[in-house]
């Protein structure tokens, strides 16, 4: 006899449901969660705008290998562009209008989803560089949560080396990146942490 979860993920795959990258919504939806973004910021409206904006984000790209991506001016503490409507998988494409609404502010925070639960890719941190944004935050589907900033561009061969000779000596992926994050930090200017709430 088949069981109520079997049909259930079986409907979820059927209409393109990825159950390695389905959301913990009831971690996402706990105070543990929350506080996490009061160690991001000490200004209350925008902690809270941050959770809201995650928990809209991860909710909308559960269970997908889509991801959303919100552009904030810290200046007026307001959204002022979003992509949403991903058309290839673990990539955020800037419309025009996008385009061009960030060249119009200079002092942006940056927060997008990672279906697959790594940290910031070297994509992620070359980005932030040029365009002048003042950090990123990456929203994991596994709960996790990392900041970045970067004032300098790093070579993406270089990253992908430091991340393959990781792997090599027995790390996972997830793992293998961290650590060529943190050695890149060593060397470069570059920032970037996972966001603990202790």
């Amino acid at each position: 006899m088949i069981k109520k979860e079997q049909i259930k993920e079986y409907e979820e795959q059927r209409l393109g449901r990825n159950k390695d990258t389905k959301v913990n919504l009831t971690y996402i939806n706990s105070g543990k969660y929350r506080k996490k973004f009061n160690y991001i910021s000490n200004n209350t409206k925008l902690s809270r705008m941050l959770y809201q904006i995650a928990k809209k984000s991860l909710i909308h790209r559960s269970g997908t290998k889509y991801e959303d991506m919100y552009w904030i001016d810290l200046d007026r503490l307001a959204i002022i562009a979003r992509e949403t409507d991903a058309l290839c998988e673990k990539k955020i494409t800037y419309s025009a209008s996008t385009e061009k609404k960030i060249k119009q502010y200079k002092n942006l925070l940056t927060l997008h989803t990672h279906p697959d639960s790594f940290p910031p890719s070297i994509d992620d941190l070359n980005s932030n560089f040029y365009h002048n944004y003042v950090a990123g935050i990456v929203l994991c589907h596994n709960g996790k949560i990392y900041m970045y900033s970067a004032n300098e561009e790093i070579n993406k061969n270089y990253y992908e080396l430091l991340v393959e000779s990781y792997i090599k000596n027995g790390y996972n992926e997830d793992r293998a990146q961290v650590l060529a994050l943190s050695e890149i930090q060593m060397n470069f200017d570059i920032d970037f942490k996972e966001v603990i709430a202790e």
